[in-house]
């Protein structure tokens, strides 16, 4: 009796963990493209030296799009370990809840975002953008925040609930999951 699985969660995952997590539904994507394009190329006949050499390009082309995200979120990542000298594998609060936690986490827009506590210096403002560009259309929710040194940043989400999430835990309040509270909006 005394041997009780935990229930994993995003929480508890190394780095590249976290890294893998947050490209995976793309890259599975991707790669059953690659497979449909490699089945194609099969059954006409065009799968010689140049064709393997084109799906091994291919495959290189999908690991590159999958991970590009969640490589670009690691380097920030790093970059606020080394400036703080906290590091995300160090952490001990694994059992406080979401909100009171000293790391953010989130996955969003193909990528993740994680923050701890100490990096984000206040938040300056929330607000809403409309997207338009051949990679992307729609709203775009922002944090806008200023962190440890003083710069600018922007955090884009793809929900308002992302948003709320974000400021909830930057200001230590409960999660609630059934109440939308109106966050302020600034241009």
């Amino acid at each position: 009796m005394g041997n009780r699985k935990k229930k994993k969660r995003a929480y508890d995952a190394s780095l590249s963990g976290i890294v893998i997590w947050a490209a995976l539904d793309m890259f599975v994507f991707l790669l059953i493209g690659w497979v449909v394009l490699g089945l194609i190329m099969y059954f006409n006949h065009r799968l010689d030296a140049e064709g393997w050499k084109l799906m091994q390009f291919c495959l290189a082309l999908v690991v590159l799009f999958s991970y590009w995200m969640p490589i670009c979120s690691l380097f920030k990542v790093w970059h606020q370990e080394r400036i703080l000298g906290i590091y995300w594998k160090d952490r001990t609060d694994h059992n406080r809840p979401e909100w009171d936690r000293d790391w953010y986490l989130s996955y969003d827009r193909g990528g993740f975002h994680l923050y701890h506590r100490n990096y984000v210096r206040r938040i300056v403002a929330f607000r809403t953008d409309e997207e338009v560009g051949s990679y992307g259309r729609g709203k775009v929710y922002l944090a806008l925040f200023e962190d440890i040194k003083g710069r600018k940043r922007t955090l884009k989400f793809s929900s308002a609930d992302g948003q709320a999430k974000f400021q909830k835990w930057y200001e230590k309040q409960p999660i609630e999951e059934n109440r939308k509270k109106e966050l302020p909006h600034v241009p």
